[in-house]
């Protein structure tokens, strides 16, 4: 019996100039990006669409031909703060050896000098200067989703037996950098500046044994937590 041969069509080339017209998008995006950044630094957390487009060059309706609105370019901002954080972070972890305390408090410190590094675009994004330019209620949730999510992805191994399951689990993470977002806000806040008398330091120390004490205050009860033994050995049932 004949097999009977499927020809199938060849695959489209992709074209040239669309390959090329989406890396200038993503690079002029970027510029905008690091503009703004720029711009939130220089004037404070009241900057403007205008003050941004005039630090690139370029009038409004530029900025518009890349970004869907002005909330796209603020989500776009915050995107880039925190992989920022993250590949900072990463190349300083070592989860075989690190104990639960140090990682924590390493995490905790360059979150930190992330945020007294650009102090006015983290006011802005945390703030409610964000909510009253873009009429986006739900940016504090934004903020800490797309990290919380990330972060519980790395954890699941560790934590999510020693907390219960995966919906505690979530909830952990998401208290966590709730919790970190509300604690920058207050130590950089403009009307009143708590770095006036919290230190760089003073703040990893205190935001740091804040982490440490709600892992613990929500783990399964059978669960001991030793912060100063290798994460993957810092969690031990007692009920086996």
């Amino acid at each position: 019996m004949a097999v009977k041969t499927i020809e199938t069509a060849p695959s489209p080339k992709q074209d040239a100039r669309t390959t090329r017209w989406a890396a200038h998008r993503e690079q002029v995006r970027a510029d905008f990006v690091a503009a703004a950044i720029r711009t939130f630094d220089r004037i404070g957390p009241t900057a403007t669409l205008d003050d941004i487009c005039a630090e690139v060059g370029v009038k409004k309706p530029k900025l518009y031909r890349f970004f869907g609105d002005k909330n796209d370019l603020y989500r776009a901002i915050l995107d880039t703060l925190m992989d920022d954080l993250w590949d900072r972070l990463a190349p300083t972890v070592n989860l075989a050896d690190d104990s639960a305390r140090a990682l924590t408090f390493r995490a905790v410190g360059e979150y930190a000098d992330a945020v007294a590094e650009h102090p006015n675009v983290f006011h802005f994004l945390a703030s409610g200067q964000y909510g009253s330019v873009t009429g986006d209620g739900d940016h504090p949730l934004r903020m800490a989703r797309g990290n919380a999510e990330r972060a519980a992805e790395l954890a699941e191994d560790v934590l999510e037996d020693a907390v219960g399951d995966p919906a505690h689990l979530q909830m952990l993470i998401y208290t966590i950098f709730g919790m970190a977002a509300s604690a920058a806000d207050w130590w950089i806040r403009t009307d009143r500046p708590a770095n006036d008398a919290f230190t760089r330091d003073e703040f990893v120390e205190a935001l740091g044994r804040s982490v440490l004490g709600v892992i613990t205050a929500n783990l399964n009860p059978s669960v001991t937590f030793d912060p100063d033994e290798p994460l993957h050995l810092a969690f031990t049932r007692t009920d086996r």
